[in-house]
């Protein structure tokens, strides 16, 4: 009878074999993800819907901005520039960042810089919403609140590992902080500025919503599911700078 020699699993066949899992599992999970991988480029721009979404917000808030900046007499111009200001950081940061062809150190950079912006966003938010609401009891309070929330948010984003969990909980908890101006708003004004104050936030959520299903995906090359979120949150900015339009002109 033949005998087959049995060689002994020493150390180095083990080391040898999880180099061999641990090179097929990094090769794996290298694979580009498929929606990622086939977005369509014109030149050296990517994801050119996305850029020329928040692109397009970025430039009608800045105009808006050096408009009030020449106005003589505009009630809280501080407060609207500080929300016009914050639009534009997050609207330019993420044109910028989805376009760009960054080196992959500084698109890390520059994602941490576009998930930061959203807490600029919602505290410039704040700091309108709290001034078309005056008189609101304790509204320094509401609003410094707000801007010390923006900031545990640029330094999370910034310092520790991308995790979303955590940000969004600091997201709602900053949001929730508008919640006392929208009330006194919504008890002193018209209708119509009501309805574009409260049509702003619906939109922002239903963007949430299709971001955290990933859904619809439509087009994937194209316009999917990050491009419908990017809609939604400039069609919720657009509702609300047409209600600061509407109360200073």
């Amino acid at each position: 009878m033949r005998r087959h020699r049995v060689f002994p699993i020493g150390s180095h066949t083990r080391n040898t074999a999880a180099l061999a899992c641990a090179r097929l599992s990094t090769e794996e999970y290298a694979k580009p993800v498929p929606e990622i991988s086939a977005r369509l480029s014109v030149g050296p721009f990517q994801n050119p819907v996305r850029g020329v979404l928040h692109g397009s917000g970025a430039l009608v808030w800045l105009a808006f901005a050096a408009d009030l900046a020449v106005r003589e007499a505009v009630p809280a111009r501080a407060a609207l520039l500080l929300c016009a200001a914050s639009q534009v950081a997050l609207f330019a940061t993420s044109a910028f960042y989805h376009s760009l062809p960054w080196p992959p150190r500084w698109k890390a950079r520059m994602q941490r810089a576009d998930h930061a912006m959203i807490h600029v966003k919602i505290a410039g938010t704040i700091t309108a919403l709290t001034w078309l609401a005056a008189p609101l009891p304790l509204s320094g309070v509401f609003v410094a609140a707000a801007w010390a929330f923006a900031l545990a948010g640029i330094v999370y984003k910034m310092v520790a590992e991308i995790d979303e969990i955590p940000s969004v909980r600091l997201q709602i908890g900053q949001a929730l902080l508008g919640l006392p101006a929208m009330a006194s708003f919504a008890a002193r004004e018209p209708g119509a500025h009501v309805a574009l104050l409260v049509g702003g936030g619906l939109l922002y959520l239903a963007g949430a919503l299709c971001f955290a299903a990933r859904r619809p995906v439509l087009w994937p090359r194209v316009f999917s599911f990050h491009e419908v979120f990017h809609v939604f949150v400039l069609a919720g900015s657009g509702a609300h700078f047409a209600l600061i339009l509407a109360r200073v002109g």
